[in-house]
């Protein structure tokens, strides 16, 4: 009587556990076919762009954000922003917007989104170029030091300006070594002194590079760059620092 007592208190042990084995088997099932799914609407993805840039830079991450727009990741050299950009728009996809992080000694991380819709983001392509070519600005790589502000990434939508973050010991560095060096970038030089404008002797050059005229040559640095953002925070071997974010207009 006692092991038939012992073998039904077995049973039901057993009937109790079942459905903790189903709901395991489910959520692996789930997680199996989320799996699966992700990587479909990775791999298939229809956009030209991403061929030639894994040509030149190895592996491009794809992603569709909506149906206009795909969000590509992919690692290049910071002096090839400029070129990585025109393959895009030479397969006719247009960027959106666009992340530069500093990677190493010249390498960099991009991300940008990417769509089928014209626009006129070309434009900013040679100050990006400018920004991101080695002696320009001071990139981080490893650890800071007091004797710069230092950039970690760049920003930009393609609109009216574009964003610069980066980390520093003493603040005021930001504003006597970084915004003068994003500022020395100043107009394109090649378009000021080009013969397509008027005499040097009666046209006036401050105007060249404002919107309201000659839009299609406003591809400088419009003006000092603007102190938007900083936040201190402590590290155990560098001691008080900030990361900042300065706007700047192009």
């Amino acid at each position: 009587m006692k092991k038939y007592s012992f073998s039904l208190f077995i049973v039901f042990l057993l009937f109790l556990s079942l459905p903790s084995f189903a709901q395991i088997e489910d959520e692996k099932s789930f997680e199996e076919k989320s799996t699966s799914t992700s990587i479909e609407k990775t791999t298939d993805i229809n956009c030209s762009a991403i061929r030639p840039l894994e040509a030149a830079y190895g592996s491009v991450m794809a992603e569709k954000s909506s149906d206009y727009t795909i969000k590509l990741t992919l690692s290049i050299p910071r002096s090839e922003i400029e070129n990585m950009l025109t393959m895009v728009v030479a397969e006719k996809w247009y960027p959106t917007s666009l992340f530069i992080k500093g990677v190493g000694i010249n390498d960099s991380l991009i991300k940008m989104d990417i769509t089928k819709n014209m626009n006129d983001s070309s434009r900013r392509f040679r100050v990006l170029q400018k920004l991101c070519m080695p002696g320009t600005l001071t990139w981080k790589n490893g650890e800071i030091d007091a004797k710069d502000a230092y950039v970690t990434s760049i920003e930009t939508d393609f609109g009216e300006d574009f964003v610069v973050i980066g980390e520093t010991i003493k603040s005021n560095l930001i504003f006597k070594n970084l915004s003068p060096k994003i500022h020395a970038i100043g107009p394109d030089k090649e378009n000021l002194d080009s013969e397509r404008f008027a005499s040097k002797k009666t046209f006036d050059r401050t105007k060249i590079f404002t919107r309201e005229t000659y839009y299609d040559n406003d591809t400088g640095i419009n003006g000092q760059p603007f102190f938007e953002h900083g936040t201190y925070k402590e590290d155990p071997k560098i001691g008080r620092y900030m990361i900042f974010t300065i706007r700047c207009k192009w």
